[in-house]
């Protein structure tokens, strides 16, 4: 059986078995244990009723990946790189339907573990290793206690000197302020960077940012936006600003701005988009063109009300637009709160082998596809199309299940697996759980 089973298409299991959905998952599932690529390492099986961020992390022989697991358990898993074979610990925390909640980990200078997630409005879940390398043994509490109490959006970075740092919301939608805490590794002990917060709302909006991003200057860029309510299209304001110590902070113009930073300032805006105009936090993104000129992707409205992807560039000292689409006829629907399923999804700019400005895309509609772009107009020259993203995978109780994928800090490796879409962080009532491979793709 096993050598004519793997040339059985998915979607014929999946009509042999149309009755019988608990059939189907099953030999889906087996079908992807046992065909997946050769260059593919399975984790685990995995939680896939709903989008939850899962994330890898390599750093010296190990490798780590974080996830929550068929029964929506947090869990770590570990292996040495010349190893196939995982170790896995449970952490006591679990997910319920809400897709913001992510997990992060990340390493110390003295190799301890680092892990948050499973929160959106809540009080801060963090988890330490009680040894270097680690996962047997964790500790869990707070880092430094001030101002973790209603934690969102968990990131761990690293300066150039290795430091770590962790960022969160602390709030909500509308009414929440972004703060940074540093942790000392020979003290073993986090500490708050600032006295006050990085983003400061003034109770009429938070911030939503992009990760640091180190420029061809030196300089750490980040861009972000404001929103008024937890309804999506109230973003506005695409704004930037860069360091090179994470102390003092300058907008684009080397400008020096205080922090923190305001909803109420107008200095360090890139395009001043107002609300129920598209601008929208999931996808955009800063890098730099051929002449190494800084270059803001994202989404908003047409003058049609159509939705488009812009560029803004840092040129002559000044933030020029440019629209870059021209798809007609749709508009992605941001008034609405929760997670929601991408309509449009911008790249940053990359430069092919031939040294071509380009940029992928993703369209609700039109697909997937990669420009290249005039490098002076920021024109589309030609475009090639990608398949496969927009195609159906399969269906599990009439639902679409989706690719999902996640780098590690090294850019050799990729977490892979499916999920069903986004439903507005609301429960979904279905039959029995919905279960998924998670895979480690391998350079």
């Amino acid at each position: 059986m096993g050598k004519s089973f793997f040339i059985i298409p998915q979607l014929t299991i999946a009509r042999l078995c149309a009755k019988r959905p608990r059939l189907t998952v099953s030999l889906l599932l087996l079908f992807q244990t046992l065909s997946a690529a050769p260059d593919s390492l399975l984790v685990d099986q995995v939680w896939a009723g709903h989008p939850l961020g899962f994330d890898i992390y390599t750093e010296g022989p190990y490798q780590y990946v974080c996830y929550y697991d068929k029964e929506r358990n947090m869990v770590i898993a570990q292996r040495e790189l010349n190893s196939r074979t995982w170790k896995k610990k449970v952490l006591p925390s679990k997910t319920q339907w809400d897709s913001h909640n992510y997990v992060r980990v990340i390493l110390d200078k003295q190799g301890y573990i680092h892990l948050s997630g499973n929160m959106h409005n809540v009080p801060l879940i963090y988890f330490k290793s009680e040894k270097p390398h680690d996962i047997s043994a964790f500790t869990a509490g707070t880092m430094t206690g001030a101002r973790e109490d209603r934690v969102t959006y968990p990131v761990f970075f690293k300066d150039p000197q290795g430091d770590l740092y962790f960022q969160y919301r602390n709030g909500k939608s509308g009414e929440g302020s972004t703060y940074w805490k540093k942790y000392l590794a020979d003290q073993k002990k986090w500490t708050d960077v600032f006295d006050k917060p990085l983003f400061d709302g003034e109770n009429e909006a938070n911030s939503y940012m992009s990760r640091l991003v180190q420029g061809p200057d030196g300089y750490f860029y980040m861009i972000w936006m404001w929103r008024l309510t937890y309804i999506a299209n109230t973003n506005h304001n695409l704004s930037c600003v860069r360091t090179k110590d994470f102390k003092t902070w300058e907008n684009i113009r080397g400008q020096p701005v205080e922090l923190p930073l305001k909803w109420s300032s107008n200095r360090t805006t890139v395009d001043p988009v107002g609300p129920w105009n598209g601008l929208i936090n999931m996808h955009f993104s800063i890098s730099w063109d051929t002449r190494q000129r800084a270059c803001v992707s994202y989404h908003k409205y047409d003058e049609s009300g159509h939705s488009q992807v812009f560029i803004a560039r840092w040129e002559k000292d000044r933030w020029k637009n440019y629209q870059v689409s021209r798809w007609p006829g749709y508009t992605w629907n941001l008034d609405l709160g929760g997670s929601l399923t991408t309509g449009v999804r911008p790249s940053a700019l990359t430069t092919d082998r031939r040294g071509r400005l380009q940029m992928d895309y993703f369209h609700e509609v039109y697909g997937s596809g990669r420009w290249t772009l005039d490098p002076e107009r920021l024109t589309i020259t030609s475009e090639e199309k990608i398949p496969g993203e927009t195609t159906t995978v399969e269906k599990v109780f009439g639902l679409e299940l989706q690719p999902r994928t996640a780098a590690d800090n090294t850019g050799r490796f990729r977490l892979q697996w499916q999920t069903l879409p986004a439903n507005r962080d609301r429960p979904r009532d279905l039959p029995e759980p919905v279960v998924r491979p998670l895979y480690v793709v391998l350079p």
